[in-house]
């Protein structure tokens, strides 16, 4: 039995039905969501958080919450054949409860982002379209990956926006490259229910960064962060390549955990050490928490 089936056999109804929900909300992944929004804030020049980008990063979390509820809702069919255990399929949590759970957080984050101001509130209004369709049509569409990824790569610009309102000065190659980390992540995720991964691209795409950052970042000492993401990013994919114990779900969950690394090397590269500190402890606290919430 694992640590996460020990958990759940010992808890009260109360405890499990929370757990459901934030399985539902797969929350372990949530602190990579609050890093994107560091690594836009900062390549904004803001390095050092506040209030503003407090908001942001619960508005941001709001969204992908939103986002992940809203995937089972569009998944239920599939759910019931393929994953049964999932909490809307197991009866768990209504389907009633997730869409108005999914409406709630789609308004608050876009009441704080219209707080913050009117660019980023636009920029959200974005996001939840690219939300949306993601969610709505990633079982059919080749180009789901993409679509993922440039969800992701929101969260980045409409941090950027809520500092700077020039668009056109964003730095293009760290949001690139973290667009190019999402679509290799989701296309290995989706080969958890298909033939296995034969082609090599994905892992060249995720060491990429490592190889551009350690040209970008000045110090010394932080100059060790893209050996570590090189050394987790081959590390978590070998998973999905093994020919014997293959786990696409864990390289799946430990390449998540990875996106806090990516925007370490963000961070260091901008001169936000403090940001690189938050952004290392929640890498820990993703790994931490999808011993106990699955994040995929």
């Amino acid at each position: 039995m694992s640590l996460l089936d020990t958990k759940l056999h010992h808890q009260g109804p109360q405890q499990r039905r929370l757990h459901d929900f934030l399985a539902l909300a797969r929350i372990s992944n949530s602190p990579t969501v609050v890093t994107n929004v560091l690594a836009g804030a900062a390549l904004a020049g803001v390095l050092r958080p506040g209030v503003t980008t407090a908001l942001l990063a619960v508005a941001m979390v709001l969204f992908y919450t939103a986002g992940m509820f809203l995937n089972d809702l569009c998944d239920y069919a599939t759910d019931v054949r393929e994953r049964p255990e999932r909490p809307l399929v197991c009866g768990a949590i209504s389907r009633t409860e997730a869409a108005i759970a999914v409406v709630a957080m789609f308004v608050v984050g876009s009441a704080l982002l219209l707080y913050v101001g009117p660019v980023p509130f636009a920029s959200g209004l974005v996001l939840i379209a690219v939300i949306v369709l993601y969610d709505v049509w990633h079982k059919t569409n080749p180009f789901s990956p993409l679509v993922m990824a440039v969800a992701r790569a929101m969260v980045y610009v409409t941090a950027f926006l809520a500092f700077s309102t020039r668009l056109s000065v964003l730095p293009i190659v760290p949001v690139g490259l973290a667009v190019l980390y999402v679509v290799s992540l989701t296309y290995i995720a989706k080969s958890e229910t298909g033939p296995a991964v034969k082609r090599f691209w994905p892992v060249v795409a995720f060491l990429l960064p490592a190889a551009y950052f350690a040209f970008q970042i000045s110090s010394a000492i932080l100059l060790l962060l893209p050996v570590l993401f090189a050394g987790w990013v081959t590390y978590s994919a070998s998973f999905a390549y093994r020919s014997r114990g293959r786990n696409v779900g864990g390289a799946v969950g430990r390449l998540i955990a990875g996106i806090a690394l990516y925007d370490s090397l963000v961070l260091a590269a901008a001169g936000a050490v403090y940001g690189v500190v938050l952004a290392l402890a929640a890498f820990g606290a993703t790994l931490f928490f999808q011993r106990y919430v699955r994040g995929t």
